[in-house]
């Protein structure tokens, strides 16, 4: 999850507060001591109580796939860490306990990976706006989009449009794009487990196949 820093005029510094609020990490930031919910972006207690941090888009997915979609990449360096994230599978009984959610705040909706890993891809109403939600079940990565006037399908290789071009919906653009004319516009989209997201959204939608 990134988040921007800016609440207002002021640039907040955040550490670790090294407890937690239903199963989720709480920060602190340094400047008012307000502690803040790593999986929500909002202010529980302090003097920011009831602000919010807005999300920006992010990817986690493997290397090899980052790459190939931006292939000019810079790579913060760092200390090695070993066992920390441990191993991510998905394993179909896995795969049940996780859900990709879109949106913030109280405006969210859940789709389980379950789901998406069947599909690949789903056109979905979200608010007033029509989206397309993908999901790359061999680099385990999820992106959300506006779709606009675009129709999506997976051809069994590869995410094609209506006029049969692949995209790249790393970058939400068609493969082999010229420049960004074309580009859909994202929407922060996190991985969570279903559990811990009914939890903190027992109000919200989790997507489900329409019965026919």
């Amino acid at each position: 999850m990134v988040y921007g820093r800016n609440i207002g005029r002021r640039t907040l510094d955040f550490g670790h507060e090294g407890i937690l609020y239903r199963n989720s990490f709480i920060m602190y930031d340094r400047d008012t001591e307000s502690l803040w919910v790593h999986t929500t972006g909002e202010c529980i207690k302090g003097k920011l109580k009831g602000r919010q941090l807005q999300f920006i888009p992010s990817s986690v997915t493997s290397w090899g796939a980052w790459k190939k979609s931006h292939p000019k990449s810079l790579v913060l360096e760092g200390k090695k860490a070993r066992g920390f994230m441990g191993t991510f599978s998905l394993s179909p009984e896995r795969a049940a306990r996780f859900g990709l959610s879109i949106g913030q705040g109280d405006d969210v909706k859940l789709y389980p990976v379950s789901e998406l890993t069947k599909r690949r891809v789903i056109h979905d109403r979200f608010g007033k706006e029509g989206v397309v939600v993908f999901f790359d079940k061999d680099d385990l990565h999820g992106t959300a989009w506006r779709s606009g006037d675009h129709r999506f399908s997976w051809n069994g290789k590869q995410i094609v449009d209506a006029k049969g071009r692949a995209w790249d919906m790393m970058i939400g653009l068609p493969v082999g794009a010229d420049d960004d004319s074309e580009k859909l516009d994202p929407l922060a989209a996190t991985m969570w487990l279903t559990k811990r997201w009914t939890g903190f959204y027992p109000r919200s939608t989790v997507w489900a196949p329409k019965e026919r």
